[in-house]
């Protein structure tokens, strides 16, 4: 589970964000640990990262997945705050009810901070930059793709196994690829016009 907070737009070019870096969580899939997971460990720490080895490392990873199914709205409206926090809440509400019905643990915000207090240490250093997310991103380099088939469409594709709908997430997931189709920038539809699009109204 990797929180790294990076900037390419660039190409040559890779900004990090903060300093330390980034805090990352790893285990062997689909459990357990290993030596070279502790080795790998060990001399991300020596780089500066902060770094917990955990032999049950995916509801740390649906934990992340859960967070990043807001890169798409970011990517979409070029904003921050105000309607797009409504339209993030709603989508992470439908995921977490699927999450549940489909029995996956995921492990919130508020779990990482009580288990892991590393997590929450606030970085010593930010440097303040117009990118918003890794989705963000790829829609600025019109590199023709986008990430959201891992994000928002891992959501889609776990509803449609149970035998139910994600209308949030699946149309969050065409538009950005639309967008990405089309070598589109970021902000094609103001907060307002995706709660529109997204029948949140």
């Amino acid at each position: 589970m990797v929180r790294v907070g990076g900037v390419f737009v660039t190409n040559g070019e890779v900004i990090a964000r903060r300093d330390p870096p980034g805090w990352l969580i790893m285990g062997r899939y689909p459990e357990g640990t290993d030596e070279l997971v502790d080795t790998v460990a060990e001399d991300l720490r020596k780089a500066g990262f902060f770094v917990l080895v955990t032999p049950d490392v995916m509801p740390y990873k649906w934990g992340k997945l859960m967070l990043n199914l807001a890169n798409a709205i970011g990517a979409i409206t070029d904003a921050r705050g105000g309607d797009n926090s409504r339209i993030i809440r709603a989508t992470q509400q439908e995921a977490q009810e699927i999450l549940s019905q489909g029995s996956i643990r995921w492990i919130s915000n508020e779990e990482l901070a009580l288990e892991w207090p590393d997590s929450t240490i606030r970085p010593r250093n930010i440097i303040d930059t117009k990118e918003q997310s890794s989705t963000w991103q790829s829609l600025a380099r019109r590199q023709g793709s986008v990430e959201t088939d891992f994000l928002n469409g891992e959501i889609v594709r776990l509803a449609e196994r149970l035998g139910i709908q994600a209308p949030i997430n699946e149309r969050l997931l065409r538009i950005t690829q639309q967008m990405a189709a089309e070598h589109e920038l970021p902000g094609k539809y103001t907060p307002a016009e995706l709660l529109e699009l997204l029948g949140l109204n």
